[in-house]
């Protein structure tokens, strides 16, 4: 008999931790249906299709992730490698669905042979067998059965990570820390959701009416979080997160905050790998309705994230918003998933020429004295920078 288990949840959103309890189980199932449950006496920040959506991206992220492993610098168990393998050849064994109703109703509809619960080390023991007793009083009325699989947090670090966890730190503007809870693409698409207000205020300021501000953000999420895994929202949303930081610690404190602003949403807006990406981009400032010498203003700070060909005259705003740009080179958390991210936005290269290409641009940049421009974020960066991108030059360097 196919063993099929039912893993239900909210997910709103999903979690690193919810992805280890998916991956153990596949371990012990044929086949994990992850439910999402619609409940309509509640409010969702998320729909049931964002949420399946982002499960389904959640899922792509760690086959991803498995892929780079070596450059993200990712140390596998053997449940997990096994279960990241499986669910590479057989991407059918995992099936995501929504659902309204009872959670056993749909299982049984379902054919699921068991009812999966994940449990934390900390504070689910006792929820957990009150949910497993109720849903056994309701079997015995429907003369059905199920097993009850309750299936630990795999890792210790995921012991704390939950969906609320994630909502508060997004709530405090911590996006940097929010990272570490939730892969990469749920990251990008909860900065588009998030930073739709901060936009739509800032145009505001230059006199853009509401609706043409929502139709630019518009555009703008679809162009940064389609085709893109570092230069999407999530790139937006970390740059917006460090100057805060620096405003609130005195690191930098800039001259034009709605500038800098806007210039950190559209820097990235034409990311094609081509010399005058930047040039590119300052372009699509005109169809904002901006006027020119906003424009004009715009474009000296965008031009400050070309990186190894800068203006000789530097404002505070141009070498704010450089460093803020160039503040992932000196991440030791996240370092490993920007390489491997940039290497996936270039996959139109094969191996050879993108080594031989990243190398160049990982050289160039080290050859830049200092690196960083603004003495605090020289102080925060620089070291644990050099030590990245001269890592990083060593594994291309080793293929």
């Amino acid at each position: 008999m196919k063993k099929i288990g039912f893993y239900a949840g909210s997910f709103s959103p999903v979690t690193r931790g919810h992805l280890g309890i998916i991956c153990e189980a596949l371990n012990d199932y044929d086949q994990v249906i992850v439910g999402v449950g619609v409940n309509e006496s509640k409010q969702r920040l998320f729909s049931p299709e964002d949420r399946v959506e982002m499960i389904n991206k959640s899922l792509d992220d760690l086959l991803f992730e498995y892929e780079y492993r070596d450059l993200i610098g990712i140390k596998y168990s053997r449940s997990e490698l096994r279960a990241l393998e499986r669910l590479a050849n057989t991407p059918d064994c995992v099936k995501v669905i929504s659902y309204k109703g009872l959670t056993i109703d749909e299982a049984l509809k379902q054919g699921a042979t068991s009812l999966i619960r994940g449990e934390r080390i900390v504070g689910d023991h006792d929820s957990e067998m009150q949910i497993s007793i109720l849903n056994k009083q309701i079997l015995e009325v429907r003369k059905a059965s199920l097993n009850m699989a309750t299936i630990p947090v795999p890792r210790e670090d995921l012991t704390y990570i939950s969906s609320s966890n994630v909502r508060t730190l997004l709530e405090l503007d911590e996006c940097i820390a929010a990272e570490r809870y939730i892969t990469s693409s749920v990251h990008s698409y909860l900065m588009g959701k998030k930073l739709a207000e901060t936009f739509v205020d800032l145009l505001k300021l230059c006199d853009i009416s509401k609706v043409r501000s929502i139709g630019c953000y518009g555009d703008l999420v679809k162009v940064y979080n389609t085709r893109r895994r570092y230069h999407n929202m999530s790139h937006i949303g970390y740059m917006l997160n460090y100057w805060r930081i620096s405003e609130n610690f005195d690191y930098a404190h800039a001259e034009q905050e709605a500038l800098v602003a806007l210039a950190i949403f559209y820097h990235d807006f034409v990311n094609e790998g081509n010399e005058n990406d930047e040039k590119a981009s300052c372009a699509v400032l005109k169809d904002i309705g901006l006027s020119t010498s906003l424009r004009a203003e715009l474009e000296k700070l965008i031009m400050a994230t070309k990186h190894g060909a800068l203006p000789e005259e530097m404002s505070l705003d141009m070498k704010l918003i450089h460093d803020l740009d160039l503040a992932i080179l000196g991440d030791t958390v996240n370092y490993g998933h920007y390489a491997a991210n940039i290497r996936w936005e270039y996959s139109k290269y094969d191996d050879k020429a993108y080594k031989k290409g990243r190398i160049e641009v990982l050289t160039k940049l080290l050859s830049s004295q200092p690196l960083f421009l603004l003495p605090k974020f020289a102080e925060l960066f620089e070291e644990d920078a050099r030590s990245n991108m001269q890592k990083e030059i060593a594994y291309w360097q080793s293929r």
